[in-house]
């Protein structure tokens, strides 16, 4: 393990202290870095199979989410052995450090934009980067890459349950909510359960923050309640995929509240992302869970109309919500694999 502090500037990547030869350059890594932008800290790990010449860089969801929840056992033995796996802590997430910083979601886009740079730099440019975008990561992905020069810096963009447009996540999620709550209560499943949740959306819309935030909760509520999303013993429990991978719960639950309480999502209902789509033209593969109540497939219905110079792939998970990669785990990963090894 190697442990280097970095420190980037907006237009030219400062490497004073480090050099090339400071990261691994071969071999199956496990590098550990940080990214210092705007009084943010942010910690960056690379493993798995650099000779491949392709890294994942996995962007989280959140905000205040945390990156190495995604490194269980199956992603360590299954994933990192065919490719590199960039697990990045954003700005005011998980364990990353510092009590100041812009907090606009422009400064994420850019801090994404001097990661890549980074890993190009350490690792080669000849390196593929795709990029795996889950949640709110599924907003800053696109965001990032409709920003003109920013689509040239990554070979692929892999969009799992995405928000990519909040406004449009909110109505769908009302809907959704309402339609299996009804269903579920006809079928008698979980009356009980669902009875609060549907009476509140049938006198609630979904506009307004604490709307929002109210179906949200239902949204993760949801998943729950619905016998057909798979929950494999595989998995280890969150608590075990925090300790193994030296994941600060303080550290990180005071992110997840600051996060919150700038209401970063805030501005992101002011940005229409699906009317840049048309721009782009890479690899893309989309990636949803039938039972996704958080942001439901009609998000990736927008962006296939919307993606018209891409042709994406996609994907629907019959038996799962808003995490497919823990719900249905070999399939998950095996389109991912084939999708990155095609591209």
């Amino acid at each position: 393990m190697k442990n280097i502090f970095l420190k980037i500037s907006i237009l030219i990547i400062s490497l004073s202290a480090c050099q090339k030869e400071d990261f691994t350059r071969s071999g199956i890594i496990n590098d550990h870095f940080f990214l210092k932008s705007d009084g943010q800290n942010m910690p960056v790990t690379v493993a798995g199979n650099i000779d491949s010449g392709k890294l994942l860089l996995i962007v989280h969801g959140g905000p205040g989410g945390n990156a190495l929840a995604y490194r269980n056992n199956y992603v360590k033995t299954n994933i990192e052995s065919e490719f590199a796996v960039v697990y990045w802590y954003q700005r005011f997430a998980g364990n990353t450090q510092g009590n100041n910083g812009n907090v606009h979601i422009s400064a994420y886009r850019e801090d994404l934009k001097k990661l890549i740079l980074l890993l190009k730099h350490a690792y080669g440019e000849d390196k593929k980067i795709y990029l795996f975008a889950h949640s709110w990561g599924g907003f800053l992905a696109p965001y990032f890459l409709v920003e003109p020069g920013n689509e040239a810096l990554v070979d692929g963009w892999i969009q799992i349950g995405g928000a990519h447009d909040y406004a449009l996540n909110d109505s769908l999620t009302h809907a959704m909510l309402l339609k299996h709550g009804k269903e579920q209560m006809d079928q008698n499943k979980k009356v009980k359960d669902w009875k609060s949740i549907v009476e509140w959306c049938e006198v609630n819309n979904h506009h307004g923050n604490s709307n929002a935030a109210k179906l949200n909760r239902f949204a993760n509520r949801a998943e729950t309640l619905i016998g057909e999303v798979e929950r494999p013993a595989i998995f280890e429990s969150d608590l075990s995929i925090m300790l193994s991978n030296y994941i600060s719960i303080s550290s990180g639950l005071t992110n997840s509240l600051t996060s919150n309480w700038y209401n970063i999502t805030g501005p992101a209902y002011n940005v229409k992302v699906s009317k840049q789509l048309h721009q782009l033209s890479l690899p893309t593969l989309l990636l949803w869970g039938k039972y996704d109540f958080v942001c439901p497939a009609g998000l990736m219905d927008d962006l296939i109309v919307h993606l018209v110079n891409t042709q994406p792939e996609y994907h629907i998970f019959e038996k799962s919500g808003h995490a497919p990669m823990y719900n249905e785990p070999e399939l998950f990963w095996d389109t991912v694999i084939d999708f990155i090894k095609k591209h």
